[in-house]
C-alpha cells in the first residue's frame, strides 16, 4: 500500500532502480559483517513514508567504539562504484553505484555506537529526523513500528507541517530557512509557526552561508511553483530580501503608464504568469503548493494563446541543461522575478501621474550579474541571466513597429541566439502580466498572437527567416569583386542574407547581381 495516513506498513521496494536492492543488501552483510549498522535515514524514508518515489538513499552508519570503521573504498570496490570522501574528519562518504541504465547515490554519515538519536535530533526538520534500520529495510512490509523517531516525525507528516528540529536547528545552518520553503513547496506542506519564527530572528543570516549553497537551494525552489512560496517567503519573513536586496527599492515603486501595481508586484506576477503557462503546458516538475493556489487572471489563457505552438519546443528550450546539474528553468524564472530590477535607477517623471524607465532593462544587466556572482552562479547561468534581462524588452519593441519587417525579425533573432525562445516567453509574461492587472485581456491576446507567430518563426521557419540557404559564400564574393577576405565580406554575406529573407534574392545569379550593384553603389572595394 501507499501514503502514511492511518497506515503502519508499507509496499518496500527500496529503489525502483534494477539491482539497487541487492546493492545495498551487500552494504548491510559488509556492515554487520564489521560489526557496524546501518540505518536509512532522511528524505528517502520521508518520501516512502508520503508514498512519494524515492530516490537517492542517506545512510547513517553506527560504529561501535571497538570496532573499525569499515574500509570504504574497498566497499566501493566491491559494490563495482565509486567512493567521493566528503569530510573524512566527519565520517562522511558518498557511494555512487551503477543502478540499471543510471546510478543511484548513497550518502554515509558514520557516527559512534549508541549516538544515532542524537545524530537525528542534530538534523534539520522533524520529517527528515527519522531512521529505518537497513536490515528492515530490505524486504517484505516497511512497518511504521521499526522507525526510530526521536522527535515526532510521523506525526509531522500525518499533520503536513514543517517542524524545525531544535529552538537552534536554523542558527547552526542558516540555510534551512530556505530549506524548509522548498520542503513545504515540494510537499504542499506548511511550516509550523515557531519555525517560522526561528527563521524570522535567526541572527545568523543566510547570506552567511556560501554562495553555491544558497543557490544550490534558491534554484531548487525556482524549479517548483516558485511565485506564492516566495510572496509566502516575504510576508512571513523577509528572507527572499535578504538573499536578493536589490528587490526592495522596486516594492512601493509607482510606475503609472499600463502599471496599475507597483514594481515588486508586477514583478512577481510576471513570474507567476510565466508558472501558469509552465502548468498548463504540461512543463512543470513540481506543484509548489504552498500556500495553495487560487485561479487568478491568466489561467487557461496561455493555453488558448499559445495552443499553435508544441509544447515539446518550449519543453526542449527550458530543459535543456546549460551546467551539469541545472537546466534553464532557475535562470529563466529568476530573469522574470528581476526583470525590471533596472527600474530603480531609470525613473523619470514626465508629469500628469506618468513616468518612464527608458533604458532599464540594459540597467538591469549589472545588477542581475552582481547578484549572479553573488550567488556563484556559473558563468553561463550569469550570461543566460544577463541575455533575458537586457532583451526582454525587445520583443516589444518589434511588436510596436506594427509589422516588423523581415529584416528586423532576423536581427531579432541572430542577436538573441539560443535565448530567442525565452526574450520572447519572458516579454509575453511580463505583458501579460501588466495587461490581465488592468483588465485588459484583448490587448494580451492581440501580443501574445504576435509571440505566437514569433516562436512559430523561430521553431519551424528558423532556415527562411533567420539563416536562409547561403547562396554565395565569402570566397564566391572575394572571387567576385576582386578581393582579398576581409571584414567587410561578412558585411556584404550579411546584406545579401537579409535581402534573401525580405524575398529580393532568390537565386544565384541574383545574389551575384545584389552582390556587384552594392559594391557599386558604396564604392566597396
Amino acid at each position: 500500500m501507499e501514503g502514511l495516513i492511518g497506515e503502519t506498513s508499507y509496499n518496500n521496494n527500496l529503489v525502483g532502480r534494477p539491482g539497487v536492492n541487492n546493492k545495498l543488501k551487500l552494504i548491510n552483510d559488509i556492515l554487520n559483517a564489521a560489526g557496524s549498522r546501518g540505518y536509512i535515514v532522511g528524505g528517502w524514508l520521508r518520501d516512502k513514508l508520503l508514498g512519494r518515489s524515492p530516490g537517492d538513499v542517506d545512510l547513517v552508519v553506527e560504529v561501535a567504539a571497538d570496532v573499525p570503521e569499515p574500509e570504504w573504498p574497498e566497499v566501493a570496490h566491491r559494490l563495482n562504484g565509486t567512493l567521493v570522501v566528503l569530510d573524512e574528519q566527519r565520517g562522511l562518504y558518498r557511494l555512487v553505484l551503477p543502478a540499471g541504465d543510471g546510478k543511484i547515490q548513497v550518502d554515509i554519515d558514520v557516527v559512534a555506537g549508541g549516538t544515532l538519536n542524537a545524530n537525528l535530533k542534530k538534523r534539520d526538520f522533524t520529517i527528515n529526523a527519522q531512521a529505518l534500520p537497513l536490515s528492515a529495510g530490505l524486504g517484505g512490509e516497511l512497518d511504521e513500528r521499526q522507525v526510530v523517531d526521536p522527535l515526532g516525525g510521523l506525526v509531522d507528516l500525518r499533520a503536513g507541517l514543517i517542524r524545525a528540529c531544535g529552538t537552534d536547528a536554523i542558527a547552526s545552518d542558516p540555510l534551512r530557512a530556505l530549506r524548509a520553503f522548498r520542503f513545504a513547496a515540494q510537499l504542499g506542506f506548511v511550516i509550523e509557526q515557531g519555525t517560522i519564527d526561528l527563521i524570522k530572528h535567526c541572527r545568523q543570516p543566510v547570506t552567511g552561508c556560501a554562495g553555491e549553497r544558497q543557490w544550490d537551494e534558491f534554484s531548487a525552489i525556482l524549479e517548483l511553483r516558485s511565485a506564492p512560496v516566495f510572496r509566502w517567503m516575504e510576508q512571513e519573513t523577509g528572507l527572499l530580501e535578504q538573499i536578493i536586496p536589490e528587490i526592495k527599492p522596486l516594492k512601493g515603486l509607482v510606475q503609472g503608464g499600463h502599471h496599475v501595481e507597483d514594481a515588486w508586484e508586477h514583478s512577481l506576477k510576471t513570474l507567476k504568469q510565466f508558472e501558469v503557462l509552465w502548468s498548463e503546458q504540461g512543463l512543470a516538475v513540481g506543484n509548489g503548493a504552498v500556500p495553495s493556489h487560487e485561479k487568478g487572471a491568466g489561467e487557461g489563457l496561455w493555453a488558448e494563446i499559445l495552443s499553435g505552438v508544441p509544447a515539446e519546443h518550449i519543453a526542449g528550450y527550458l530543459n535543456g541543461y546549460i551546467t551539469r546539474v541545472h537546466t534553464r528553468v532557475p535562470v529563466f524564472k529568476l530573469a522574470c522575478l528581476l526583470h525590471d530590477v533596472g527600474k530603480q535607477y531609470t525613473r523619470r517623471y514626465e508629469g500628469n501621474g506618468k513616468y518612464t524607465f527608458y533604458g532599464h532593462h540594459q540597467a538591469g544587466v549589472p545588477v542581475v550579474q552582481s547578484v549572479a556572482e553573488r550567488l556563484k552562479m556559473s558563468a553561463r547561468e550569469k550570461d543566460i541571466l544577463g541575455v533575458l534581462v537586457g532583451g526582454h524588452m525587445d520583443p516589444l519593441f518589434l511588436y510596436k513597429a506594427a509589422p516588423p519587417t523581415p529584416v528586423a525579425v532576423r536581427r531579432f533573432f541572430q542577436r538573441s541566439g539560443l535565448e530567442a525562445p525565452g526574450l520572447l516567453l519572458l516579454s509575453l509574461a511580463d505583458i501579460c502580466s501588466t495587461r490581465l492587472a488592468a483588465g485588459r485581456e484583448e490587448e494580451a491576446k492581440a501580443y501574445a498572437a504576435f509571440i505566437q507567430d514569433m516562436l512559430l518563426k523561430y521553431f519551424n521557419e528558423y532556415d527562411m527567416v533567420v539563416q536562409p540557404a547561403r547562396l554565395l559564400n565569402g570566397n564566391d564574393v572575394c572571387a567576385l569583386l576582386g578581393i582579398k577576405p576581409s571584414p567587410q565580406v561578412r558585411r556584404v554575406l550579411e546584406l545579401l542574407a537579409d535581402a534573401q529573407v525580405e524575398g529580393k534574392v532568390k537565386t544565384r545569379v541574383e545574389a551575384e547581381a545584389f552582390v556587384r550593384h552594392m559594391a557599386a553603389q558604396t564604392g566597396f572595394h
